[in-house]
């Protein structure tokens, strides 16, 4: 005898579309409520001394203006679903997800040591094959590509890392996505704002 309960659609909660709404709600309420009304600064501001700096609202309009592609991605997926599912799975915590928990925490501070490391490790290695002799890292730490070397290994592996635990594999158009955003984010954050350092070098 068949069982009619295992023949009707599994219900399932909508997380995407209520993150997803939630995340625009949010951002669309920086933009036109919180950040007119508490950030003085604008975006991109010159110093008195003529050099271009991030201004006050600079950062928060950088990170919210992130999660409103993600929300926008979010609030989509839930309506790519069958007519059936109304949702993503709601599922319990099991260890699994703790292990790619750790696995992500992992990740992370493994990129977050080169990014501290890479650096002064060549300036070691330069000492160390005899090519000249460098007091210590803070003093090449303005020297391009010694100053960004940190930031690119570390943010390579971050992104491809994130990736390949996401897909499961790693093409070699994911890396080169990876690639094209770590170089990105060094040309503005290297290049075209003065007053911004990238890490370590900030803590220097």
């Amino acid at each position: 005898m068949n069982d009619s309960r295992l023949e009707a659609p599994v219900k399932k909660a909508p997380w995407n579309l209520w993150l997803g709404v939630g995340t625009l709600v949010f951002g669309v309420l920086c933009f036109t409520v919180w950040f007119p009304n508490d950030i003085r600064g604008g975006i991109i501001e010159r110093t008195i001394s003529g050099r271009i700096a991030p201004g006050d609202s600079f950062f928060p309009v950088i990170l919210v203006g992130l999660m409103m592609p993600l929300g926008l991605l979010l609030t989509l997926s839930h309506f790519r679903h069958s007519e059936t599912s109304i949702g993503e799975p709601a599922g319990e915590i099991t260890g699994a997800n703790i292990f790619f928990l750790v696995r992500f925490l992992l990740l992370t501070f493994i990129g977050l040591f080169f990014m501290s490391n890479t650096g002064p490790a060549l300036v070691w290695a330069w000492n160390g094959l005899g090519f000249g002799e460098i007091s210590s890292y803070r003093a090449v730490s303005t020297t391009f590509p010694i100053n960004v070397s940190g930031f690119f290994l570390g943010g390579m592996v971050i992104t491809c890392g994130f990736v390949f635990m996401t897909r499961h594999c790693l093409r070699w158009r994911d890396a080169l996505i990876c690639l094209l955003t770590v170089l990105f984010l060094i040309l503005v954050f290297n290049g075209l704002l003065e007053d911004v350092s990238l890490p370590p070098n900030r803590n220097l």
